[in-house]
């Protein structure tokens, strides 16, 4: 069975405030990629969560949700790393003053606004820490739609704005030199808010397909999760996430996939790359040393593997050609499991 992502060359849908793309029809594009769905529990209990979303009747929509939606992301980085970093850090400086002026969040240019002339960057990191806790913090007052992935209303100023911060958060975190080759990143959240509540729950043997090679061009369960996992508190050094008993590990094999692709990483099908082999006793050292244990996350269990579950290998496509395809038709209209 093959999962095949249709891209066009005019935009379907619309494109919201936060960045993300939002499809409630969908037609044959001009253009398709496709991967071969791998034989392994997590691809097949996608096919599983994939047809939950397709077999949602129109009778069942309504104003407030369709019958089901797609929502998708394409973040590029690369071109100019240091330039681009620093931009970032500045656009998340406005986003935070923004926030605190909507009172969206409790932000202080104090605790909250990033200066790279006098910080290192592990006083970026925690500031990065320190806006995401208060904005996830913000989103218990909304965590019912949260845990359905409800589709955002187009003028909920609200949660574009935290979206928006989610996003300038991840990509300040990386730092200023992570993005020296084209990376390329995409999410698409297949999803309808009539079955979300009942996806596939992850079991352990589900996780223990999870590995940490995520951009080499094939296709991943997406994390379908509002906050940070573990694996990534771990990444972003985030101490207090996890005294805070605030990590959320990925729960569930939704209908939500993503993929990412570089000239670096493009093709490799090793599970952990050269560059990730010293990353997991790195990973479980740090969880030591802050006892995570003692906060409820036994690290050592399936279920806080680093990575995510493949489930799709690329199908004849080179990085170039992949490349040309999404800069060609860059806008997905339409995705299908095909035999």
């Amino acid at each position: 069975m093959k999962y095949r992502v249709h891209l066009t060359e005019q935009r379907h849908g619309r494109q919201d405030p936060d960045g993300s793309s939002y499809l409630t029809e969908y037609v044959q594009g001009d253009d398709f990629v496709e991967w071969e769905l791998i034989d392994n529990i997590c691809a097949e209990t996608f096919v599983t969560a994939f047809n939950m979303v397709k077999g949602v009747d129109e009778s069942r929509a309504n104003e407030l949700s369709p019958a089901s939606w797609i929502a998708w992301n394409r973040y590029v980085a690369g071109e100019n790393p240091g330039k681009d970093w620093q931009d970032n850090i500045n656009l998340l400086n406005q986003e935070v003053l923004y926030a605190q002026k909507q009172n969206h969040c409790n932000f202080t240019v104090e605790e909250h606004i990033i200066n790279p002339e006098v910080m290192d960057l592990n006083d970026i990191l925690g500031i990065c820490n320190a806006i995401h806790f208060e904005f996830e913090s913000r989103l218990l007052d909304h965590q019912k739609q949260l845990e359905e992935a409800s589709a955002p209303d187009s003028d909920n100023d609200f949660k574009a704005c935290l979206e928006r911060l989610n996003k300038l958060v991840h990509l300040v975190e990386k730092g200023p030199n992570i993005n020296s080759i084209n990376n390329n990143f995409f999410v698409i959240r297949y999803n309808s808010d009539h079955v979300s509540a009942n996806y596939p729950k992850l079991t352990d043997e589900m996780y223990n397909c999870f590995q940490q090679n995520v951009e080499n061009g094939d296709l991943f369960s997406d994390f379908f999760t509002v906050g940070k996992d573990l694996g990534h508190a771990y990444h972003t050094k985030d101490d207090l996430l996890v005294t805070n008993k605030e990590c959320k590990q990925q729960s569930v094999i939704s209908g939500s996939v993503h993929f990412g692709f570089n000239p670096y990483h493009f093709g490799n099908k090793d599970e952990c790359l050269q560059n990730q082999i010293p990353e997991y006793a790195n990973y479980q050292n740090w969880c030591k040393t802050i006892k995570a244990d003692e906060y409820g996350y036994n690290y050592w269990e399936p279920k806080y593997r680093l990575g995510r579950a493949p489930i799709g290998s690329l199908i004849n496509e080179t990085y170039d050609s992949l490349l040309n395809k999404f800069n060609n038709t860059p806008y997905i209209s339409k995705v299908e499991l095909i035999d």
